[in-house]
């Protein structure tokens, strides 16, 4: 179209064939008789813009104002095309809705396994807290029974120690008894081979003799009785040893 065919035309027409050049939107209006031209380039706009060929030329397209067959056909044509594009963009549309309603349910599912998985997890780590704290009371335990036991053990060494040194003094003591006592008997024999007449003086070596050796039985008892009460302790000591092991096993079970 020349510069002077544009300058023929309407104001109009002229402001909607410069948008048509640069692309740009037109405000809609109903098509009437007297404004047919004016919609068919506005419509050739719209069309161009969604890449749909259809070009509307009111000059050689309108003859005694009426739109020729070519015309026509060629704006039947873009309508058809389109009407094909509008159903393919519905049906896209309609897919792209399913798929994010099917999104939409996996988000929900994927959302309440984690919520699950989220409260599996506190669970775990609560019960992974309370064996840690009953592993440690069990450690605390076991170092406590271990150190019973090892003060026992000492403990059961020093009176074993104790008691076969006090065994030893015992023996010796008592061997020492019967050899003094024995020294005493044959000198008290001895005097009485000697001086046979003196029943006085054996009589008061006799009774001495007696008296002591009442004495050291007394002494020998006495030193049983203590080597049975220190092993009477030993075997306390050896119980409780025992009795302690078992817990031990027990708390460690």
């Amino acid at each position: 179209m020349s510069s002077k065919e544009i300058e023929n035309l309407d104001e109009e027409v002229k402001e909607l064939l410069q948008n048509y050049k640069y692309k740009k939107a037109t405000i809609y209006e109903p098509c009437t008789h007297q404004n047919f031209k004016e919609c068919l380039i506005g419509l050739s706009e719209e069309l161009s813009l969604l890449n749909i060929t259809y070009t509307f030329n009111p000059h050689t397209d309108v003859e005694n104002d009426t739109l020729r067959p070519e015309a026509l056909v060629l704006f039947i044509n873009s309508v058809w095309t389109l009407l094909h594009y509008h159903k393919n963009t519905i049906e896209k549309v309609d897919r792209l809705m399913e798929h994010n309603h099917i999104l939409e349910h996996n988000n929900k599912q994927l959302t309440f396994t984690a919520g699950k998985l989220k409260d599996k997890l506190n669970t775990e780590k609560n019960e992974s807290r309370a064996c840690v704290a009953s592993a440690q009371r069990v450690s605390d335990q076991s170092n406590e029974v271990y150190q019973k036991l090892l003060d026992a053990k000492n403990k059961l060494k020093q009176i074993t120690k104790q008691k076969e040194t006090n065994e030893k003094i015992y023996q010796n003591k008592i061997s020492r008894l019967k050899i003094e006592n024995e020294k005493l008997l044959n000198s008290h024999r001895n005097k009485s081979d000697s001086y046979s007449s003196c029943t006085d003086v054996c009589d008061s070596t006799l009774m001495q003799l007696k008296d002591r050796e009442r004495k050291q039985r007394a002494l020998i008892a006495k030193l049983q009785a203590n080597n049975q009460e220190m092993l009477r302790e030993v075997l306390a000591l050896k119980e409780e040893l025992i009795l302690e092991g078992i817990n031990s096993v027990a708390i460690k079970k």
